[in-house]
């Protein structure tokens, strides 16, 4: 893995907000909760590879840190998911959950973004991440994955 995720498909957003369709975006992993949920499921050698690179500040608020990173994959890999607000984009929320392959290898995260008031509401957010959490599962085992552990 290089230092970015790469976005295959992106939703449209049923707001009337100008937004930015690409069919291959790209974002720094740590500025993102899909990097965060695939890195956070990498082995050590793998992380810490990523975590030697210096990590880009996109907004006042992204971490950059490298052991603040480092506490921030523990914490994603324990629960299973993780939860980004205002580290890409100002005003924006990410949360995402990794899928894995046949072998129980990370291949990829799947994930929602929106405005952070709203997707990391106390009436929302729980519902969301079992949402997520509950895709990403069914898509690992879709693809053949015994390991998936069913997070959140």
């Amino acid at each position: 893995m290089n230092d970015e995720v790469h976005i295959v498909h992106q939703a449209v957003r049923p707001e009337a907000l100008v937004q930015i369709l690409a069919g291959d975006g790209a974002l720094p992993w740590h500025a993102c909760a899909l990097g965060q949920a695939i890195v956070a499921g990498l082995d050590p050698d793998a992380q810490e590879a990523l975590l030697a690179t210096p990590a880009q500040r996109l907004t006042g608020l992204t971490v950059t840190d490298p052991q603040a990173l480092r506490q921030m994959l523990a914490l994603t890999r324990q629960r299973g998911y993780a939860v980004e607000a205002h580290a890409g984009t100002l005003g924006d929320a990410g949360i995402a959950a990794p899928l894995f392959d046949a072998s129980g290898r990370i291949t990829g995260a799947i994930g929602i973004v929106g405005p952070a008031e709203r997707l990391l509401s106390a009436d929302r957010q729980q519902d969301l991440t079992d949402t997520v959490c509950r895709t990403a599962h069914a898509l690992s085992q879709a693809a053949g994955t015994t390991d998936a552990p069913p997070t959140a």
